[in-house]
């Protein structure tokens, strides 16, 4: 076995030792855990540190899995998967509100719709499964994208926005105004800066260790969206994104 071939499985050792201790483990832990010297597990420690596969558990010497690798976890989740545990508050939000309910996720520099639930009234949906939601009007996209590092935010502007409407912002720093603006508010809105006559709202999916991949909203037609208070709608969201983080993996549910 070759120099690589030798080193790859003991990183996955590593990390395995790691998946199955959600406290993480101390290096004397892993040693045990993996049977490697301990030498070489400091060594693999430090390479999986560094680039941002495990990391440190509240500043102390116990390592867990590390935000760069629980992201890749959770952006290589199959939409049907996502869609089974999304499901029932989705229903939830579309039966009180009488309008479409649905999750985003973000992939790369791209937010796009995953899963999504249309109430029985309703004859004509704003969102469908894989549909790539604009980062400077969709309320589903500007609540994910507004919690990024500034470099995804940076290449997420470096391309071409569409004015969809009169109310579309495409300037990069009122895109950016509106960024903040959710960071503010904790929320995001549509009014008609997609499509004409329709009124979205979203709110960010905290999940531990991973940040904000995911948001969770509601879009409808103005005149009928535009009846309930902001603060009912974004309150709602709020309490669908709690539920949420307990099922998705890597929530308080595993």
């Amino acid at each position: 076995m070759g120099k690589q071939g030798g080193i790859l499985p003991r990183y996955a050792v590593v990390l395995e030792a790691l998946a199955a201790a959600p406290g993480g483990l101390s290096l004397t832990e892993m040693v045990a855990a993996t049977g490697l010297p301990k030498g070489t597990v400091h060594r693999l420690i430090a390479a999986l540190d560094d680039v941002g596969y495990i990391a440190p558990r509240d500043g102390r010497k116990v390592y867990a899995l590390g935000p760069r690798l629980l992201r890749l976890l959770q952006m290589g989740m199959a939409p049907a998967a996502i869609s089974d545990q999304v499901r029932p508050v989705l229903e939830e939000l579309a039966t009180r509100f009488k309008e479409t309910a649905f999750v985003a996720r973000l992939a790369g520099i791209e937010v796009r719709s995953v899963a999504m639930v249309v109430p029985d009234s309703e004859v004509q949906s704003y969102v469908q499964p894989g549909r790539v939601m604009p980062l400077h009007a969709a309320a589903s996209a500007k609540a994910i994208i507004a919690y990024q590092e500034d470099g995804v935010i940076d290449e997420a502007l470096s391309h071409a926005r569409t004015a969809f409407t009169d109310h579309t912002h495409v300037d990069p720093a009122t895109v950016r105004a509106d960024f903040a603006a959710v960071r503010r508010q904790g929320f995001a809105v549509c009014d008609e800066e997609l499509d004409p006559g329709v009124l979205s709202y979203a709110c960010p999916i905290r999940l531990d260790g991973t940040g904000v991949l995911y948001s969770v909203g509601v879009v409808g037609l103005s005149q009928r969206l535009g009846r309930y208070p902001q603060s009912e709608v974004v309150a709602a969201l709020r309490d669908g994104a709690e539920h949420i983080v307990s099922r998705l993996p890597g929530g308080d549910g595993q």
